[in-house]
This record gives structure tokens, sequence and C-alpha cells, in this order.
């Protein structure tokens, strides 16, 4: 129980409010450290979006197979879709402005031939696409590994970009294949609708060959009849040709007889009407003699009337003389032609007879005859017909058998032959398109080299708490001498300050030779190192002069504030909003800033405002701390007896 009250003893003295106020400030100080730095630190990933960085679209869009490929374009749009980061679209010049000095923290770099090289599948010799990303590690380490991070997810993205650019490119050339390809289907179905005529055609051959046949057939069974009939005629006539053969000695007897008969009368008809022609005419001459004798007898009526009848009667006697010489020459010639009937009547007879009885079974045997090649042209029409058939769907079957041929060979065209070397390596090409090369303007290397800038920051402010542990900001004695207060001040900040250099120098010897820090500028870490350290102690001697004991509190409250808002581990962008608007307004992220140059490189611009800033705090913290030493030199009872010692 002793320990208890003793406890309690040591923990009553705490009476006044000051005093009190420091026991809640200790008990809360895990939770400025932890909460604090955890708030600033929950979900950095969550606020990537706020982190400015660069995209260059520098692809030139290529025209393949009819399509436009254009994969840059492409994979702006992915960017655009799922901001990642605060993607900032810009040109190259302004891209590398930015990166360098700060206003950027990475560039991805999309090249001029990115389209080409990815459309370059369609020609057969796919090429790798490349593109690249550009850390400066002078705006923070770690935001470099949030990019690699990620780098997963972006090459998502750019893997999404480069397929979809390969596939508009390939559906090109899948485009003419397929036209090939259906071109031959369109063959094959001609061939197989060509193939299919032929067949009906062949089988209407068929049935043409099948009624030529049957024609045939019919053809025979007309001549058969054709001799039936020729049996039957000869039955009919043979008979009558008998009789007629036994009356032609008769014909032939009495014929020439009656044609004589008539042969003499003719010639006594013709000789009467020359007879009575001769009368006439010495008729006519003897009245024309009579006229001319006695030309008063001419005048008369009579007379002439006597004189045109006998003229008359002359002419007409000497035509029916003229037609009966051509009877009588008629008569004769049926004479001699009745002779010569009478001599050939037998054979002619017979031949009558004979011929009448070739021509009917010749009629007859012609008509069945008729019947039958009637019926063969028929069945000869039906071939020909089918064979027309036969003839258009061969033409058409090779026509498809043609088209056929041409549409797989512009398709096998369209198909690569590839070694096995040119498979293998097409394959790698395909399965990782795009080749993503990271490069660093001002790289870390190490990790330790990336957050050293931090940690020395922090090492020097805390050796301005642990300084005034053990130092006096003012000497009680020059306080009260007559020296100048700027003096004073100087006086009281010196011990620290040259502990702090020392301290600093100690610092960075041991990680420099035992950890290898190889700064990039080794003076300008050196000078900024000793600046901010003269800054942090000018601070906290400052602080210490003012507010005296409580200062360390407040001292560690910075620290606790600077940690969180200096952006020493992630980009400011990424804390709150708190703590993004301190972050100007104290000097340990101007230290650290200016670190990252000096040990990795980087912006000149941003190093000599890291130096004017941090020599601004610097002259100011100097002025007030004159100003609060000026105040120091008026003694008060809370002075010479304060409330809280530490």
């Amino acid at each position: 129980m002793t320990a208890f009250r003793l406890a309690a003893f040591e923990l009553a003295r705490f009476r006044t409010p000051l005093q009190r106020i420091a026991l809640v400030f200790a008990v809360c100080v895990p939770l400025l450290y932890g909460a604090l730095y955890l708030w600033s630190n929950w979900d950095p990933y969550n606020r990537l979006d706020s982190i400015p960085v660069a995209v260059v679209n520098a692809d030139a869009p290529v025209v393949v197979e009819g399509r436009t490929v254009d994969a840059g374009g492409l994979f702006v749009d992915q960017l655009r879709a799922d901001p990642i980061f605060d993607w900032r679209f810009v040109d190259a010049a302004e891209a590398d402005r930015g990166v360098r000095e700060g206003d950027y923290y990475f560039e991805i770099d999309v090249p001029e031939d990115f389209s080409a090289d990815l459309a370059s599948g369609a020609s057969g010799t796919p090429r790798q696409a490349s593109m690249s990303i550009v850390l400066n590690d002078a705006n923070g380490y770690v935001v470099g590994k949030m990019a690699q991070t990620v780098q997963s997810e972006l090459q998502n993205r750019i893997d999404a970009a480069a397929v979809a650019a390969y596939f508009e490119s390939v559906f090109g050339n899948l485009d003419r294949l397929r036209a090939g390809i259906t071109q031959a289907a369109d063959g094959a179905n001609a061939l197989r609708d060509g193939a299919g005529q032929a067949r009906d055609g062949a089988s209407a051959l068929a049935d043409g060959l099948g009624s030529l046949q049957a024609g045939a057939d019919r053809l025979a069974t007309g001549a058969h009849q054709v001799a039936d009939g020729d049996a039957r005629i000869a039955d009919a006539v043979v008979p009558l040709a008998n009789r007629v053969a036994d009356a032609i000695p008769e014909v032939a007897t009495s014929a020439p007889d009656a044609a004589n008969r008539a042969k003499d009368l003719a010639t006594r008809a013709a000789d009467a009407a020359s007879t009575v022609a001769g009368g006439t005419d010495s008729v006519q001459a003897s009245l024309t003699a009579l006229a001319a004798a006695d030309p008063g007898l001419a005048d008369e009526p009579a007379f002439r009337a006597a004189q045109a009848a006998a003229g008359r009667a002359a002419t007409a006697t000497g035509d029916v003389a003229t037609r009966a010489g051509q009877v009588r020459d008629v008569a004769t010639t049926v004479a001699n032609g009745a002779a010569a009937l009478a001599a050939d009547a037998p054979q002619l007879q017979a031949r009558a007879r004979q011929a009448a009885a070739d021509v009917q079974a010749l009629a007859d045997g012609a008509a069945a005859v008729a019947t039958g090649a009637d019926q063969l042209r028929t069945g000869l029409t039906s071939a020909a017909d089918g064979a027309r058939t036969l003839a258009a769907g061969t033409d058409r079957l090779a026509t498809g058998a043609d088209q056929l041929a041409t549409g797989l060979s512009s398709a096998i065209g369209e198909l690569p032959v590839l070694s096995d070397d040119q498979k293998r390596r097409d394959a790698s090409t395909l399965a990782s398109p795009v080749a993503v090369t990271t490069t660093n303007l001002n790289p870390a290397v190490v990790y330790g080299r990336g957050i050293a800038p931090l940690f020395f920051a922090i090492a020097m402010w805390v050796f301005g708490i642990v300084a005034f542990l053990l130092l006096e900001p003012l000497s009680a004695r020059a306080r009260a001498s007559a020296l100048p207060t700027p003096v004073v001040a100087l006086a009281g900040f010196l011990p620290p300050l040259a502990m702090a250099l020392v301290a600093a120098a100690l610092l960075y010897l041991v990680v420099d030779l035992g950890m290898g820090l190889d700064p990039a500028h080794l003076g300008g870490t050196l000078g900024l190192l000793a600046l901010g350290t003269t800054t942090f102690i000018a601070v906290a001697h400052m602080l210490r002069v003012w507010l005296g004991g409580i200062a360390s509190a407040v001292i560690l409250v910075l620290l606790v504030l600077q940690l969180t808002t200096c952006g020493g581990i992630y980009p400011v962008e990424t804390l709150p909003a708190p703590f993004r608007a301190l972050h100007p307004v104290l000097p340990m992220s101007y230290l650290v800033d200016g670190l990252r140059v000096t040990l990795s490189g980087g912006s000149g611009a941003h190093l000599a405002r890291d130096l004017l800033v941090l020599g601004g705090f610097l002259v100011v913290t100097l002025a007030l701390t004159v100003l609060g030493t000026a105040r120091r030199r008026r003694w008060s009872l809370p002075e010479l007896k304060p409330e809280l010692a530490l």
C-alpha cells in the first residue's frame, strides 16, 4: 500500500491547471503519434487519383485492311474510363518539364509507332510494341513503388488497348479470309447444284434412250406389218393379174384394126376438105377475075356480098382442111401407138398390176415406218434435252469448282507460312504484345536512399527536443547582463546549434560510409542538411524562449504533424485534406523535398526554392527569438518559480 500511496502523492502534486494539462498531454502523446500517423497513412492507395501523372500519346494511327487502328487512343480511353491516377494528357515537352520539376510524379509515354507495331501482326510478322514509364525519385521514392504496385493494372489497360488494336488489324484479314471461305462455300454450293443437275440430266438422258428403244421396237413391228401387208396384197392381186393376162390377146388384136380404120377415115376427111378448099379458092379467083373484067359489076352490092362470102368460105374451108390434116396425123400416131400397145400390152399389164401391188404394200409399210420414226424422234428429242441439261449442269459444275479453287487459294494465301522459330517468336510477342520499360530520371536505387530525407529530417528535429533537455535556451547570466539582446539570443542559440551540426555530420557519415548513401550531390546534401538543422534548432530555440518548458510538448506535437504532412513516404496528394493544408507551412516539408534532390538528383529549381524557404524560416525564427529574448530579460515571479518545470 505504501507504493500506491507514494504514487498518489506524486500525482497529487500536479495541482494547477497547467500541471494537469501536462499530465493529459503526456497521456495523449501515444494518441498523437499513433492516431495522427495512421490517419495520414490509413489508405493512401484509395487517393491515388489525386496524384498527377503525365500521359503523352504520340501514337500515329495506321490503316490496316481498310480499318483504322488507333491503339494509343484506345489506351487513353482506357485510362479515362478508370482514373487510377490523376491523368494529365499533355505533350512530350510539358510532361518532361513537369516530371523534372515535380508537377507530375511520373510520366507514361506512348511512342509514335505504337499502333504500327501492334498492327504488324496482320502482316504475319508481329512486332512487340513498346511503352515507357518515366519516374523521378526526386519527387518521392515511394510514389515510384506505388506506380509499380499498380503497374499490373496499368498493364491490363495497356494489354486491353493492345489486344483491341491487334484485333482491329487482324479482323481485316479475317474479313478477307472469311470472304475467301464464303466464296469457296458458294462455289461448293454451285458444285453441289451442278452435280444435282448433272444427275437429273443423266436421268433424262436415260429416259430418252428408253423411249428411243421403245420407238425402235415399234419400228420393227411396223416392218412386220409391211411384210404382212405385202403378203395380203399379193393374195388379192395375183388372180386379177391372171384374168388380165387372159384378155390381153383379144385387146392386142382389136386395137390395131380400130386404129387403122380411124386413120383411113381421117385421111379421106382431109382429102375432101382439101378438095372443097380448092373449089372455094377457084370461086374466089373467078369472082376476082369477073370484077376485074367488069368494074361496074364490082360495085354491085350483091356482087360484093358474093365476093365476101366466097372469101369467108375459102377461109373456112382452108381451116377445115388444116384441121382435117391434123386429125389425120393424130389418127396416124394413134394407129402407130395402138400397134405398139398391142405388142407391149402383156408386159405392160403385168407391170401395172405388180406396180399397183407394190405401191399399196409400200404405202402400208411406209405408214408403219413413219409412226415408228415419230416415236424415235420423240425419244431422241428427250435424249437431246437431257444431254443439254447435263451439259449445262456440267458447265456450272466446272464454274463452281473454279470458284471453289479460287476461293480456297485466296484463303490459303492469307494464311502465313511460319517456321518453328517464327511461331515461337510470334507466340511470345502476342503473349506479351507491349513491352513496358521504366526509366528513372533520378533513381534512388534502394529503399533506404528513398526514405533517407524523411529520417534525416526526423532525426534533426528530435535533436532539437533532446538538446534543450540538457541546455538552457538562454543563459541567466547573459539575460541579466548589459549585452545587447541579439547577442544574448545568439549566445543561447549557438551551443545547441554546434551540437546539432556535429550530430548531423555524424549521422551523415554513418549512413554514407556504413550504408552506402552515396548522394548525387555531396556538397548540396551537406549544405542543405546544415541549413535544415540550423532552421530546426532555431525553431526549437525560439519555442523554448517564448514558451519555456511547454515548448518541448509543442515541439513534439509539431514533429507528429510534420511526420504526417511532409510527404516523406507517400505523396502529399494522398493525404487527407487537413494534412495537405499544413504541408506548405511547416519547415520539414522543404528539407525532405530538398534532400531528395541532393541525394537522388532532380530539379535545381526545386532545390533553390527549398533553400529559400528554409532560409526564410531561419530568418523569421531568429527574429522571433530576439523578440522573445527581449521579453525574457524582464524577470517575473512565474519565471523565477515556474508552474511547470521540465
